[in-house]
């Protein structure tokens, strides 16, 4: 009884997780095509150098051009970000979410599988190679925009000439904690096939 309880909390929590991601995803897409239109909205968005959008009350307004931004905080505005940079930000973190989403829906029918004592059946394997390929998955498309991908920049129009303003600053923090994931699940994924194959063992002896 405690079990079923116990597993029972573990999915709504998993829920509760797979609610965030989504409205993350949604709302990061809706601000890319809202800014479009009304860009004025958002001139309290700011991106840091590990390209995360934060969202300051207290902001000053974006400055219109370069020599107010030198004599300002010098902070990188969201709506001053060329177009690369904008679509990179954003769209990047909608794939992360988009996939970790995935993950925990798939993780949570785990769950119920196991809270109907379907354990070490197959259907169960194959969502552990799902999440298996997902997270390696997650884990190539970091390395590949941590990697390789360009500086944000953003542009001033003055006198007629853009200014580019590049700055960027990488982590490597995701090299720690995907391959953590990626062994824990291939690890339960060797555990669920032992323990499918120990089933049928038990089967035909009976």
């Amino acid at each position: 009884m405690k079990t079923v309880k116990t597993l029972k909390i573990s999915s709504y929590f998993l829920k509760f997780l797979m609610s965030i991601s989504f409205l993350i995803a949604f709302s990061l897409a809706f601000i890319y095509f809202h800014s479009m239109f009304y860009p004025k909205k958002y001139s309290n968005l700011i991106v840091n150098k590990e390209r995360n959008i934060q969202y300051i009350f207290d902001i000053e307004k974006a400055p219109k051009t370069y020599k107010e931004w030198e004599s300002s905080n010098k902070l990188f505005y969201y709506v001053k970000l060329d177009n690369y940079s904008k679509f990179s930000i954003i769209w990047t973190k909608v794939a992360t979410f988009t996939i970790f989403f995935i993950v925990l829906f798939l993780f949570d029918k785990i769950i119920r599988n196991t809270k109907n004592f379907d354990l070490f059946f197959q259907k169960n394997i194959r969502l552990i190679n799902n999440i298996l390929k997902l997270i390696i998955l997650l884990f190539l498309f970091n390395f590949v925009v941590k990697g390789y991908s360009d500086p944000i920049s953003m542009v001033f129009e003055d006198s007629g000439k853009p200014h580019f303003i590049t700055s960027g600053r990488i982590t490597f923090d995701f090299l720690i904690y995907y391959p953590l994931a990626i062994i824990f699940f291939y690890t339960l994924r060797e555990v669920f096939k032992r323990g499918q194959e120990l089933k049928q063992e038990n089967d035909l002896t009976i």
